[in-house]
């Protein structure tokens, strides 16, 4: 069975809650199992991580998405080049498939214009990789601004799905947990802690 670490960051604070747990489903499950009644997902795929289902396939398959264009400096960042990403509203239950990345996912009542997400994300992120790495981590809870009082976000460690980091408005953080409290999960564990260290806590992770 896969090994499953869930870190929960209520915004403006410094506490966290961990769950450990493991399970042979997929991580897009349990993704799938914090959306709220009424809520839709929208998934950002960074243009460095959709080799797995390239935008000619999701044109094939009916998969409606958005193009995200913009400029990113190369390895030496002595020039830039345009990149693709990807703004996935989800529909009939589809996740981009996931091989490595920080795949980011908002949740929100409201539908999602595409200019004012793309403002969002180069205000909140505007370095894709570390500002996103370390939403999962915790690092930016206490000063993420999301773009509606009721969203939340989830980010995935770059290197495994099912590890993520979830922040958002405490008590919706709380509904989201009881809803894993009251499965049978194998080795299910929850922690609640305040971050004294940043270092540390991603040391850890």
């Amino acid at each position: 069975m896969k090994q499953f670490i869930l870190l929960f960051h209520p915004l403006s604070t410094s506490e966290e809650v961990r769950i450990d747990f493991k399970s042979e489903k997929p991580a897009s499950d349990f993704i799938e199992l914090t959306k709220l009644d009424g809520y839709k997902v929208y998934q950002y795929i960074q243009s460095d991580f959709t080799y797995n289902m390239p935008i000619a396939e999701l044109e094939s398959e009916n998969i409606g998405f958005k193009r995200l264009n913009r400029e990113k400096k190369t390895w030496f960042g002595l020039s830039k080049k345009t990149v693709t990403d990807l703004l996935i509203e989800q529909q009939n239950g589809f996740y981009y498939p996931y091989g490595y990345g920080n795949y980011l996912y908002l949740f929100s009542k409201q539908k999602i214009n595409q200019t004012d997400f793309e403002n969002w994300l180069n205000k909140e992120f505007p370095s894709r990789f570390a500002d996103i790495d370390e939403t999962f981590a915790g690092f930016n809870s206490e000063f993420l601004n999301l773009m509606n009082e009721d969203d939340y976000v989830i980010a995935t460690n770059h290197d495994y799905q099912e590890q993520f980091g979830l922040t958002g408005k405490a008590e919706i953080i709380e509904q989201i947990i009881s809803k894993f409290n009251d499965l049978n999960l194998a080795e299910y564990k929850t922690e609640k802690y305040v971050r004294e260290s940043k270092k540390t806590l991603h040391n850890n992770v």
